[in-house]
């Protein structure tokens, strides 16, 4: 047996974790994953806002920070379509639109009325300086919206003329403008909420304005994905994904140890000795 076991063919090992990676994404199991404070915030936050409250979420990423990203987002627009708010897009990457529509898309959102229910008004060049421009008139900003229509006319607009118009915002974030540039614009200066799903690599960066309560409540990453979806009682791409990294490592925990006691049994008299081909 244990011969067998040490000229196991390497396909095998490949195969077993392919599917350990695989199964869970296609099939989510539901591992339990705790809830980070910073997370429970933010889900109290939509929780708490009454049904036709307008918030921004702004696109603040690049395809490759939004990979990452996706899961938190989907999460979050779901929690904000089931609680009836209208969400007013934008982006401040030239890239953050279309990541935007693909999020509408992916979203619950996509059964909702464009222009009434949600919004892609679109890119707005200038990072910062921006951001500071359209909160203090987010019409003049965007004249158009990202599919061509006169932004004033459009039914969510109605009241909305610049950010304290809104109850929160919140920005995807993966670098800069992101959360510092919203604070200083728009978090201090004018005392709106400002929330965010943002990377795993910044989210040591970001903790101090927690502390600081200069940001209301954070999604970090994937597990901070999955620990949204576990409020909201759901299996979404976040749980997926925590699913497929957490069986896979056992997986490949469960090979190593194998293969050292194969490895230290193969020493004894009368065991032959082989190896991975």
């Amino acid at each position: 047996m244990l011969d067998r076991l040490a000229r196991m063919d390497r396909r095998v090992i490949y195969a077993v974790v392919f599917l350990s990676l695989s199964i869970p994404l296609i099939w989510p199991i539901g591992l339990g994953v705790s809830v980070g404070p910073e997370t429970q915030k933010l889900y109290d936050i939509i929780e708490s806002l009454p049904s036709g409250s307008a918030v921004i979420v702004s696109m603040d990423t690049s395809p490759g920070g939004y990979g990452e990203l996706a899961s938190g987002t989907t999460a979050l627009l779901n929690h904000m379509a089931r609680k009836g708010l209208r969400v007013i897009g934008m982006g401040f990457f030239d890239t953050g639109p279309s990541l935007l529509e693909t999020a509408f898309g992916g979203s619950e959102f996509r059964n909702k009325e464009y222009g009434k229910d949600y919004v892609n008004l679109g890119y707005l060049a200038g990072g910062e300086t921006a951001i500071a421009a359209m909160a203090r008139d987010i019409p003049g900003s965007f004249p158009r919206d990202y599919r061509g229509n006169v932004t004033s006319s459009l039914p969510i607009m109605e009241g909305i003329k610049s950010v304290r118009d809104v109850a929160l915002i919140v920005t995807i974030s993966s670098g800069t403008p992101g959360v510092p540039e919203w604070i200083r614009q728009v978090g201090d200066p004018m005392k709106v909420p400002i929330a965010t799903v943002l990377v795993a690599v910044n989210v040591p960066n970001m903790t101090p304005y927690i502390q600081a309560g200069q940001l209301k409540g954070m999604i970090p990453s994937m597990k901070g994905a999955a620990g949204y979806e576990s409020l909201m009682g759901v299996r979404g791409l976040g749980t997926a994904g925590m699913d497929a990294q957490s069986v896979s490592h056992l997986v490949i925990l469960a090979f190593v140890i194998l293969g050292n006691v194969v490895h230290l049994a193969s020493k004894k008299p009368g065991v032959s000795k082989g190896g991975v081909r």
